[in-house]
C-alpha cells in the first residue's frame, strides 16, 4: 500500500512539474502574438486600410531589432490582421477568435462602438486592448474600463468640447448648425460640444441626425442654408464625411457658412472640391508635417513618416498614427512589464510613461491618455503652399492635458 501510494506521489509530482513547465513555455513564447481587429469593409475602410499599413510597418520595424526586448531575450511580432465588417457580433467573433488562437494582445477598430463591446471581452479574458480609434464614452466611466483596456485617444466628449473651443475662443464664431450620427460617436460629440458651448458662449440653431453610409444629405443641407449659421459642422468621418461635405458645396452652403469637420483626415480633405478643402476647419489626431507647428514633434515622428514614405509612397494619415500609436504602447508596456501576461501589463499601462510620436504620455485614471499633444486644430491650405498633394492642412493649434479631457468627476471618479 505504502509503495502504491509513493509512486502515485512521484507520478503527482512529474505531472506538476511537467505542468509548470508547460505554464512557464506559455508565460515566455518565442514570438508575441498580436492580433489587429479593424473595418476592412464598410464606409470607413479607407481609413481602417492606413491603420492596417501602419501596423504592417511598425512590427516590420520592431523585427528588424529582433522583436520585443523580453527577460527570456528577443522575440519577433507575429501579426494577424481580421476585418470586423464594422459590425458588433463580427468584431466580438474576431476578438474570440484571437484569443483562442493565443493572441498575448489585441488593438484595432475603427468603429467608436466596437471599442466598448471589445472592452467587455477584455474584461473576460484579461487580453490587453488597445484600440485604435476614438473610443465609446461609457467605457471609461468609473468600474468600466477593464484592466488591460486603455486609449491613447481620447472619446467623442473632448472632440465635441475642443471643437466649440476651437470656434468659439479661436476664430470668434456664434452659431452653429450640427449633422451628426444617431450613435454613441455623433451624440457624445454633440454633448461635449453643448458643454463648451454652456462654458464658451454660442448657439446651436440646429441638429440632424443620418446614419453612417447615409446616401443623401440634401435635406439636412437645405435646413442648414435656411438657419444660415455661421458654422455648419459636419460629425461625419471618412467616406461619410466627403460625401456630405461635397454635397454641401454643390448646393452652396460655403458660400453663407464655414464648413467644418470635427474629426478628420488628410485622406478626406483630398476627397472633397479643393475650393473646400482650402477653407475647411477640423480638428485631428495628428498630422504628418508638423515642421513649422513644432520641430520637437517633426523630429519624433521622422522615422515613422519616413519609413512611411519608404514603404508605401505617401505619409501616414491620422488614424494610421492613431492605431501605431496604439500599438507602440502596447509593445513598450509588455516590454517594462517583462511579461505578456494581460495582468502585469495592465499594470505597466496604469502607472509608466511612454514615449510617443506626439511626446511622453501616461494614462489617467479613466484609462484617457494625458499628454501635452492630444489633438490638433487644422485648416486646409491654399495650393501655393503645399509640399505635395497629401500635404493638405496647416497646424494652427494643439490641445492637450486636462482640458482635452472630460472632467472625472462627470465621469463617477
Amino acid at each position: 500500500m505504502k509503495r502504491i501510494i509513493t509512486i502515485l506521489a512521484i507520478f503527482a509530482l512529474i505531472f506538476a512539474f511537467g505542468a509548470n513547465m508547460v505554464l512557464a513555455a506559455e508565460k515566455k513564447p518565442k514570438e508575441y502574438k498580436l492580433s489587429f481587429i479593424t473595418g476592412l469593409s464598410g464606409p470607413l475602410a479607407a481609413a481602417a486600410q492606413t491603420q492596417k499599413l501602419a501596423i504592417e510597418l511598425l512590427v516590420e520595424q520592431y523585427n528588424a531589432k529582433g522583436g520585443l526586448n523580453m527577460p527570456w531575450g528577443k522575440i519577433p511580432i507575429k501579426l494577424s490582421i481580421a476585418d470586423d465588417e464594422m459590425k458588433l457580433d463580427v468584431g466580438v467573433r474576431r476578438f474570440r477568435e484571437a484569443v483562442e488562437s493565443g493572441a498575448n494582445g489585441v488593438s484595432g477598430s475603427i468603429y467608436n462602438p466596437m471599442s466598448a463591446a471589445l472592452n467587455e471581452e477584455t474584461k473576460i479574458t484579461g487580453t490587453p486592448y488597445m484600440p485604435g480609434c476614438v473610443p465609446a464614452l461609457d467605457a471609461f466611466k468609473k468600474g468600466n474600463p477593464a484592466p488591460a483596456f486603455m486609449s491613447v485617444a481620447f472619446t467623442p466628449w473632448s472632440i465635441g468640447y475642443l471643437t466649440a473651443d476651437a470656434l468659439v475662443n479661436g476664430l470668434g464664431k456664434k452659431t452653429f448648425f450640427w449633422q451628426i450620427r444617431p450613435d454613441s460617436w455623433g451624440t457624445v460629440t454633440l454633448q461635449g460640444f453643448e458643454d463648451g458651448i454652456k462654458e464658451f458662449g454660442g448657439k446651436i440653431l440646429g441638429v440632424e441626425q443620418l446614419p453612417k453610409g447615409a446616401p443623401d444629405y440634401s435635406a439636412v443641407i437645405n435646413k442648414a442654408l435656411a438657419a444660415k449659421p455661421d458654422v455648419f459642422i459636419t460629425n461625419m468621418f471618412g467616406g461619410d464625411a466627403v460625401a456630405c461635405l461635397k454635397q454641401a458645396y454643390d448646393m452652396g452652403l460655403h458660400k453663407t457658412s464655414m464648413l467644418v469637420n470635427s474629426w478628420t483626415t488628410y485622406e478626406v480633405a483630398m476627397g472633397i472640391p479643393a475650393e473646400v478643402a482650402e477653407q475647411m476647419y477640423a480638428l485631428t489626431y495628428y498630422y504628418w508635417n508638423m515642421g513649422s507647428f513644432s520641430p520637437d514633434l517633426a523630429d519624433r515622428g521622422k522615422a515613422l513618416r519616413e519609413d512611411h514614405i519608404k514603404k508605401y509612397g505617401f505619409p501616414p494619415d491620422a488614424y494610421a498614427v492613431l492605431a501605431y500609436t496604439a500599438v507602440d504602447v502596447l509593445m513598450q508596456a509588455t516590454e517594462k512589464a517583462g511579461s505578456v501576461d494581460g495582468k502585469k501589463v495592465g499594470e505597466v499601462l496604469q502607472t509608466a510613461t511612454f514615449n510617443t510620436v506626439k511626446g511622453d504620455a501616461s494614462f489617467r485614471e479613466d484609462h484617457q491618455l494625458q499628454g501635452k499633444y492630444l489633438a490638433f486644430f487644422v485648416k486646409g491650405k491654399a495650393a501655393s503652399k503645399k509640399m505635395n498633394k497629401y500635404d493638405v492642412f496647416e497646424v494652427i493649434g494643439a490641445y492637450g492635458g486636462d482640458k482635452a479631457l472630460p472632467p472625472l468627476k462627470m465621469l463617477g471618479y
